[in-house]
């Protein structure tokens, strides 16, 4: 069933039960706070990714504590499963969360290990159970790997990941998979309903321009100033070091399209694996024309609309 908040006419599928799967940090926080507000978010799963990990953690618990959720925060893998990542608080902010610098949450993590914690929710919401993996895979992997009948038990897994030719980490990789290709090659083989959104598809459709961010700075809700606050380093990173118009929402992106898949204009299906080896290491192959003869094992977002997702941003921020 569907509630509409009639004052800020938001759209609310409290049906919808999901996990979000975070390396918590800049972005993430927004995408945490678009799944929150837009379904039943019933854990944040934190792994190794964006930040220190002891920080991404304290950051989940904080984000938790200042939207004032009930989702309970689960620790998960502190490292890949294989690979020696690095990574990269110059993109935000030394603890991950922009200009925010006073993160002491008072809650602590739930004892459960994340991908026992996956699970657990997925037999507990059998066939309803959605992830926004919006990280690297590797909880979900781990969790795949102890429980092989996962995939029969999720209803579907929403990915942030991967890249056509345009890497931000590498020529050719995205920082999700570059971090844990190992794990992304699992997930991809395991048998999930996964639809990926990769970064040129965020690049182009879930850019916040300057004429945007004025107008999030503007609403003064709690959601804008977290926005704002915890997004300003990535934004000033991505405009001086790597010439882009503004701040780029990818995890943001994969949370809208879950909730409104209208947003996503244009989807093709097609066998997917990534590259674990060398300096294409992290790298999305696609078979763009059945050259493996295997059937297709994900859906891919190729085109998004910007505007879709832009309003559905700035109607949770405005709450």
């Amino acid at each position: 069933m569907k509630e509409m908040d009639k004052r800020n006419h938001l759209s609310v599928n409290s049906d919808k039960i999901t996990i979000i799967d975070s390396d918590t940090a800049s972005d993430d926080t927004t995408a945490i706070t678009l799944a929150s507000s837009l379904g039943d978010l019933k854990a944040i799963t934190v792994v190794a990714g964006n930040v220190d990990f002891k920080n991404e953690i304290k950051n989940a618990l904080f984000t938790k504590e200042y939207l004032d959720l009930d989702s309970p925060v689960f620790v998960g893998s502190e490292r890949p499963i294989l690979n020696q990542w690095r990574t990269v608080e110059e993109v935000h902010g030394k603890n991950g969360m922009g200009r925010l610098t006073d993160i002491n949450p008072k809650s602590l993590p739930e004892p459960a290990f994340a991908p026992d914690a996956i699970i657990s929710l997925a037999q507990q919401y059998k066939g309803k159970l959605e992830i926004l993996a919006v990280s690297p895979l590797t909880n979900l992997a781990l969790a795949y790997l102890k429980e092989p009948s996962l995939p029969s038990l999720v209803r579907k897994v929403w990915i942030m990941g991967g890249a056509f030719t345009r890497g931000n980490t590498t020529q050719l990789a995205e920082f999700n998979f570059w971090t844990d290709p190992e794990a992304a090659q699992i997930v991809l083989n395991a048998g999930f309903d996964i639809t990926i959104v990769p970064w040129e598809v965020a690049e182009e459709s879930a850019m916040v321009y300057d004429e945007e961010w004025n107008k999030i700075e503007s609403l003064k809700t709690k959601k804008a100033k977290l926005f704002i606050e915890a997004n300003a380093v990535m934004r000033e990173f991505s405009k001086l070091k790597e010439n882009l118009k503004g701040s780029v929402h990818p995890d943001s992106l994969t949370v809208a399209i879950a909730h409104d898949q209208t947003i996503a204009t244009e989807r093709k299906k097609f066998y997917v694996s990534v590259e674990t080896c060398g300096s294409s290491r992290g790298g999305m192959l696609i078979d763009w024309y059945g050259l493996t003869g295997k059937e297709p094992n994900a859906e891919i977002v190729t085109r998004a609309n910007r505007e879709k997702f832009m309003e559905l941003l700035i109607s949770v921020l405005s709450t």
